[in-house]
């Protein structure tokens, strides 16, 4: 009996030692080049995945000057923090952008910050999906620009100016907004190559402020660019419009006319049969811009047309509560408007330096200038005083990351009967700016 039991467990040692030994022998014989083909592909996979990730974005360290201490500005804010502190000059983070979009396919995520020394704050963020047949629609949601111009749309760190013109800073305060939106850019292979054409419906508050009514705007842009087959001459076309508007409450609405007295200002219906109504926004523009390359240097001519209505306030044509979150929490005074801006910028040769000149102009009520604004009786105020800038600069571009600006803003205001502009006030500001991108 023990004879057998002995015999038995030889041979199953046999069976156990053989087969250890032809898995070893397997796994010896494997073949070098698909262990490596396996690591390989391992790594490509890795590498595909990170490939989809891009950060992108650049930082705008700045120092400027103001002619008068706590002078109100649109060349980067107020020289003032709102109370009694007033300066001259400061040094600021005008931007510190980083932007992480993530492709795949057809689908595309885009999450952007802004850092400064005010705080983090949430810049184009949105989901994007392309048509995978024709790769000429797209449509989009989340926080992304306005469609509306040239100068709004251009990227901050392509701009040869350190701040867009006064009329887009007071009706796009943001620049961004809430919303869906939709585009068709039609590919080369079409006649009609070049057209482009961008739609959108949004929150109309401004930014990622929370919507407070069921009012939605609504913007489309629609350009044209071309270029000769050298592509040393490149022009384009854009015209843009842009309706919508916020629910009033029961602040008291104003419009302009000729009162009783026969001068022109605001007056208002008594009862409160405007209560809840829209104050309506809508704007008109257009836009051409042109570049040439010839032995003097590049030469680009920009300018852009825009007129409309706009509700604000007494003292600002900018829109009541800015971010709009809630209802409006002032009188709303509607104004027609009219602005415009016109740059020259030219590259110095085949050098690093770049020369800029650039004139803009916000007339925020048509209807009235001069001693006529602030006159008793008539409800005008500074919120209806026109403004001029003239802006020279010089950029000078350390290599294709890095560049330096200056640059000089003269602002001029009409003279009124406001006390504050009954003259022209001191607030030319000066800009010296270091941008780096990567």
């Amino acid at each position: 009996m023990n004879l057998k039991r002995n015999v038995i467990s030889a041979a199953l040692g046999v069976v156990l030692v053989c087969s250890s030994n032809f898995i070893m022998a397997q796994e010896v014989a494997e073949n070098p080049l698909d262990t490596l083909t396996r690591s390989v592909a391992s790594l490509l996979d890795e590498v595909g995945k990170m490939k989809r990730l891009k950060i992108t974005g650049y930082v705008q360290p700045q120092f400027q000057y103001i002619d008068s201490a706590g002078a109100q500005s649109f060349a980067g804010g107020d020289f003032g923090n709102g109370g009694t502190t007033k300066y001259y000059d400061r040094f600021t983070m005008r931007r510190g952008r980083f932007k992480f979009t993530y492709t795949y396919s057809n689908i595309m995520l885009m999450v952007n910050i802004d850092a400064r020394e005010t705080g983090l704050n949430m810049r184009e963020t949105y989901a994007k999906i392309t048509d995978p047949w024709l790769n000429m629609f797209s449509l989009t949601g989340g926080l992304l620009q306005d469609q509306f111009g040239f100068e709004l749309t251009q990227s901050s760190g392509d701009r040869e100016t350190p701040e867009r013109a006064r009329y887009n800073q007071v009706l796009f305060p943001v620049e961004r907004d809430m919303g869906v939106f939709g585009s068709m850019v039609v590919p080369k292979s079409s006649k009609l190559n070049g057209l482009k054409l961008d739609v959108g419906c949004m929150n109309g508050s401004a930014g990622v402020a929370a919507e407070f009514d069921s009012f939605k705007d609504y913007t489309g842009r629609l350009q044209y660019t071309k270029a000769s087959k050298s592509e040393r001459f490149i022009f384009s076309l854009g015209a843009s419009y842009y309706t919508g508007g916020y629910r009033i409450g029961t602040q008291k609405d104003y419009n302009f006319t000729t009162l009783a007295n026969g001068d022109k200002g605001f007056g208002f219906a008594a009862d409160t049969a405007n209560y809840n109504r829209k104050a309506k926004r809508e704007y008109m523009g257009a836009d051409i811009q042109a570049s040439i390359d010839w032995p003097i240097g590049i030469t680009t001519l920009r300018a852009e047309y825009i007129q409309g209505e706009q509700p604000g306030t007494n003292a600002s044509s900018q829109r009541a509560n800015v971010s709009l979150s809630a209802l409006p929490s002032t009188a709303i005074y509607h104004r027609k408007f009219n602005g415009a801006y016109f740059y020259f910028i030219q590259d110095i040769g085949h050098s690093k330096f770049q020369v800029v000149v650039k004139y803009d102009w916000y007339d925020p009520n048509v209807n009235i200038s001069g001693a006529d604004i602030g006159k008793t009786g008539t409800g005008t105020n500074a919120g209806d005083i026109r403004f001029d800038t003239y802006g020279f600069g010089l950029n000078y571009h350390i290599n294709a990351y890095a560049k330096i600006m200056a640059y000089y803003d003269i602002v001029k205001n009409e003279a009124t009967s406001v006390t504050a502009y009954k003259k022209d006030v001191s607030d030319n500001v000066f800009t010296l700016r270091f941008q780096v991108k990567f």
